[in-house]
């Protein structure tokens, strides 16, 4: 089965920072609960894993924080340098970029989110369910635990679990 692809358009909230994204018809997003995700926006975020070279972005408008991630890899975030939105996270690890969700301009093409790191981190008043629909159940399986990392503060898949959805 071929895969097909999408063009996107996206920015921050300040417009300094625009970006195309070439996007997976269904895009990988992950609706992250982990520690390090809540400290950094203040809640829980969604994220777009990104195949090499899918986006164009002038990068000399961003600004970066690097952190290492509980594997020691390191962990760069890169945000708007105007309004400090956050952009894109880089794993190290596994050579991936991920995008903010919310920064995309049309964001109908997110149909699904796989929910990641809630068993342990997330908001007492959400209800989390294993099967992505974050408001109807209280089940607190985590469905990803043989594909996840729980040690590198969100976001991973490894790319061959990517290809069997």
């Amino acid at each position: 089965m071929e895969k097909k692809f999408v063009n996107k358009t996206g920015g921050c909230i300040c417009g300094a920072v625009k970006f195309n994204v070439t996007l997976d018809e269904l895009p990988r997003v992950f609706s992250c609960h982990c520690i390090d995700c809540r400290k950094k926006i203040g809640g829980i975020m969604s994220i777009i894993e990104l195949r090499k070279d899918a986006i164009d972005i002038n990068k000399s408008l961003l600004s970066t924080f690097e952190h290492i991630g509980g594997s020691g890899n390191k962990i760069t975030k890169y945000f708007c340098g105007k309004c400090a939105a956050p952009v894109l996270t880089y794993v190290e690890r596994w050579n991936k970029f991920y995008l903010y969700a919310g920064l995309l301009d049309d964001i109908s093409i997110l149909k699904k989110s796989k929910n990641i790191y809630y068993e342990e981190s997330h908001f007492p008043f959400m209800e989390i369910s294993e099967k992505n629909d974050s408001t109807k159940t209280n089940e607190t399986k985590n469905i990803l635990s043989d594909l996840l990392l729980p040690d590198l503060g969100c976001l991973l898949y490894t790319s061959d679990a990517a290809d069997e959805e």
